[in-house]
């Protein structure tokens, strides 16, 4: 048994190839070969599921920084990468589309964690970048009003992400994220989220829609 700590079969159950992945219970993924080499082609089913984990792998990368920061106190738990968690969290906001699966935008969550977010949020595109405002109230002994937001725009076409962690105070109740390095005449997927003062907790993030840049 080998534990598997990189890679796209991070957070797969099943068998490829002879080899057999699982999950334990503190969330690392283990894999065992009790077959011998395998020497038929691959079945169908088995190369969808490689076609997937190369899709998410793929998808990741401009996501590195962010997950590095979303995906902390998770990581933590399980003892696990920030890299590993993330791409698990992807194989359950996968859909179905007619040309395959996919990963549901609408459901990823850039950072997860147990701070509230906050209310009555909005987001405009200026000639600058992104416009956020939020709702400035705090809840007691759960929000605070130094917590700092989160900012990220995501562009599909491009395979670029362009984000802001650690952006102004809760109680500033807006922030702008530039987009002067991006190219124009894409569409940006947008998520917003919020992180302590002492980066000690993170709200799960919140999926915005999208607008053209």
């Amino acid at each position: 048994m080998a534990i598997v700590t990189t890679g796209p079969y991070v957070g797969f159950s099943g068998t490829i190839n002879g080899m057999t992945y699982s999950q334990l219970p503190d969330g690392r993924t283990v894999v065992k070969n009790k077959n011998k080499k395998r020497t038929k082609a691959a079945t169908p089913s088995q190369e969808v599921t490689q076609s997937v984990m190369g899709m998410i792998s793929h998808f990741m990368k401009p996501f590195e920084e962010i997950a590095a920061v979303g995906y902390q106190n998770l990581a933590k738990a399980k003892g696990d990468n920030t890299h590993n968690v993330m791409a698990s969290h992807l194989w359950k906001v996968l859909e179905s589309t007619p040309n395959g699966r996919k990963i549901d935008l609408r459901r990823f969550l850039i950072t997860q964690g147990n701070l509230p977010a906050a209310r009555d949020i909005s987001v405009n595109m200026t000639g600058e970048g992104l416009e956020f405002t939020w709702n400035t109230d705090v809840k007691a002994k759960l929000s605070h009003h130094t917590d700092q937001v989160i900012l990220l725009a995501y562009f599909p076409t491009l395979e670029e992400v362009e984000s802001k962690i650690g952006g102004a105070e809760r109680r500033a109740g807006k922030d702008i994220l530039l987009l002067d390095g991006i190219e124009k005449g894409h569409v940006a997927e947008i998520y917003i989220s919020f992180i302590t003062n002492d980066r000690s907790d993170l709200s799960n993030s919140i999926y915005l829609g999208q607008l053209n840049w």
